[in-house]
């Protein structure tokens, strides 16, 4: 793992992957991404545009004289890491393997080994044991929709905040006991299960839920608002943000899902509001913006150093995703979102988004 952990604590991420401070970011949404990058020193980015379900070519961005842009660069994808292992439990779903109103416990009837660092998770690393009669009160749907109760992150014990559905609450917890479920499944780790269930029938063949050798000549550092470069490289999966890609292999899983229509439809499915007075709400894997024409997919994701986004129409199939290597990345995606999809997008005014 090549990380400073006094400087990634200096940066104000002591605990990864944690949401930035709220912040209107579609006040920069007018000025194009180029001009975006050059005035936030972004270095490396890069978008495509879905228009119809139908990815077009990765268009590059940098904002820094000396960068070396790739057209095939890897980036972490941090949260968007969920949407796709999402994925791959809906399909789980759609094949009748997983019930998704059924307790956590019937696919861990043992418990579930918590490990209390997502960045520590070998043998001898701090851990406690969720008991099946924990597990009992959590559906898997409420995993997917972030409503089961369990906080982001735990650095003790795994307890619950709130009563599952009781409310909206973002929990990477909740994503990796989901991987548990889906292990337990599938009979093997979560890496390998994506990779054959996913990546390579999609052609996703720069995409890694693991670090891979292979992938160092084009995977971008990050870097911190403090100026600090960051990468994690992970050597085991973590559903919640552990994902290597490009921005041409994220949007052909984004042009997978809009082409399916019973998982778009089960994605869409029991929605959970997140955010009222802004439209928000969250089904099984993506958040949902009620827009005038219709509802719209996203996600964000923040790890340290790094900012992406992905958003699409379910009734146009116009969307994108882009990912970059900065900390101050995200108006990025408030300025190409306005260039796409037309419209007020709430989504950017969301507190965990940032």
């Amino acid at each position: 793992m090549s990380i400073d952990r006094r400087k990634l604590l200096l940066a104000g991420a002591g605990l990864p992957f944690v949401a930035s401070c709220a912040s209107d970011i579609t006040l920069l949404r007018d000025k194009p991404p180029e001009v975006l990058a050059t005035d936030l020193k972004v270095c490396s980015a890069a978008y495509v545009v879905l228009r119809a379900g139908i990815p077009g070519s990765p268009v590059l961005v940098s904002g820094c004289a000396d960068a070396t842009a790739q057209a095939d660069a890897v980036f972490q994808a941090a949260s968007l890491t969920k949407p796709v292992v999402a994925y791959a439990a809906l399909r789980l779903a759609l094949a009748g393997q997983l019930d998704l109103d059924a307790p956590v416990s019937r696919y861990l009837p043992n418990g579930y080994k918590h490990f209390q660092s997502p960045l520590k998770r070998g043998p001898g690393d701090a851990h406690d044991q969720v008991p099946g009669s924990v597990l009992r009160r959590v559906s898997v749907a409420q995993l997917l929709n972030h409503s089961a109760g369990f906080p982001n992150w735990s650095g003790k014990p795994l307890a619950f905040e709130f009563d599952p559905g009781q409310r909206w609450g973002y929990s990477g917890e909740g994503f990796v006991l989901l991987q548990s479920v889906i292990e337990s499944i599938g009979q093997m780790d979560l890496a390998a299960h994506v990779e054959q269930q996913v990546f390579q029938p999609l052609g996703m063949a720069d995409s890694s839920l693991v670090w891979r050798d292979d992938l160092e000549a084009r995977a971008v550092h990050g870097f911190s608002a403090l100026g600090f470069r960051q990468r994690v490289r992970f050597p085991s999966a973590l559903a919640a943000a552990s994902m290597l890609t490009t921005a041409a292999d994220y949007a052909r899983f984004m042009s997978a899902l809009l082409a399916n229509e019973p998982l778009l439809s089960l994605t869409l499915s029991k929605p959970i509001d997140v955010d009222g007075p802004l439209g928000l709400q969250w089904g099984l894997g993506w958040g949902i913006e009620r827009t005038e024409g219709g509802p719209c997919l996203w996600q964000w994701g923040n790890n340290p150093g790094f900012r992406a986004f992905a958003m699409a129409s379910a009734s146009s199939r116009d969307g994108f995703v882009v990912f970059t290597n900065s900390d101050a990345g995200m108006p990025l995606a408030a300025s190409i979102a306005q260039r796409v999809l037309p419209g007020e997008h709430n989504a950017f005014r969301f507190s965990w988004v940032a």
